[in-house]
């Protein structure tokens, strides 16, 4: 076991070649380019950030309304709005490079086809201020968004495509909408990227009854928060079994005990999205949980977790 100092138990986890020293990143799409949380909690006090999505343009986005709450949880349909490649390079990855010291960085990357992955890949991989990217090849909000993450031939194309642009890690945010997660994780293995994201939200329809309409402008969205967690510690297991990939858990994380069903299913890494909507703090605060829990099972390092589920033995 790992050396206890005092008290404390030790969460780092080294993966893509650096240490985490915590588990918790902020979730894509939640935390802005990390400016916007500044304010709010001591970034450097979690593990890191995933950035909002960049593309190769600037892109404005689905009309409103754009979010909904829904029961347990909620629904968007931000449609990738982002300020685009340039911006980013200039603007937004110079603030991040000077303001996080241990935080680590993923940019998360999105296109309408893979020219444009490629493009925001090659765009930024000479630049500092963050480690690697997450791909998202599932955002169910933009048309033919899903394409890239249902298909397996296709994903395969993007993913040994983008592993000769980059030696930088590369990890695939998957999407939960496939008859088996486990099948597109082992593609993404098989085509060298070095993690995986599980999982992205679920499509999902609000309507408004009185109107007669969706509630959403974009009619359809993304339904994230602690109705999938069941749905996201599923995938992270089915995963594990399918592939040797570190495993980023996603979906519904609100506290310490929540995050522990992803890392036990496999995941060494979890972020936190939602929940920062109702609390900016929900994501140290999942830090804290982890390391009680930690605590409480006399356990010293969280690493001795990962992928820890057993089965009870089947019943005669």
């Amino acid at each position: 076991m790992a050396e206890r100092v005092g008290s404390r138990t030790d969460l780092s986890q080294t993966v893509f070649g650096v240490t985490f020293h915590s588990p918790v990143l902020l979730a894509s799409g939640t935390c802005g380019y990390g400016q916007e949380y500044a304010d709010l909690i001591p970034l450097d006090d979690i593990g890191g950030i995933v950035t909002k999505a960049v593309s190769v343009e600037p892109r404005v986005g689905n009309p409103p309304h754009r979010v909904a709450e829904t029961p347990g949880g909620m629904i968007n349909a931000i449609g990738l709005e982002n300020v685009g490649l340039e911006v980013f390079r200039n603007e937004k990855l110079p603030w991040l490079d000077r303001a996080l010291e241990r935080a680590q960085v993923l940019v998360n990357v999105v296109g309408r086809s893979a020219d444009e992955y490629e493009a925001v890949v090659s765009g930024l991989d000479a630049e500092q201020g963050f480690l690697g990217y997450e791909i998202n090849v599932s955002c169910p909000n933009v048309k033919g968004g899903t394409m890239f993450g249902t298909d397996e031939a296709v994903l395969g194309g993007l993913v040994r495509r983008l592993r000769r642009a980059t030696e930088r890690p590369l990890v695939i945010k998957l999407t939960p909408n496939v008859a088996d997660v486990g099948v597109f994780a082992k593609i993404c293995e098989s085509e060298g990227a070095d993690g995986l994201s599980a999982i992205n939200t679920f499509p999902g329809m609000v309507v408004d009854i009185d109107r007669r309409v969706p509630l959403i402008g974009n009619g359809s969205g993304g339904i994230s928060g602690p109705a999938i967690l069941p749905m996201g510690v599923y995938a992270t297991w089915r995963v594990r079994q399918s592939c040797e990939l570190p495993i980023i858990g996603i979906g519904g994380i609100r506290n310490g005990a929540d995050a522990m069903q992803y890392i036990l299913a496999g995941a060494c890494l979890v972020q936190v999205g939602t929940a920062s909507f109702v609390d900016p703090n929900a994501a140290v605060d999942v830090h804290a949980g982890i390391a009680a829990y930690l605590e409480r099972s006399e356990v010293d390092s969280l690493a001795e977790l990962v992928g820890g589920l057993a089965f009870p033995a089947a019943r005669k």
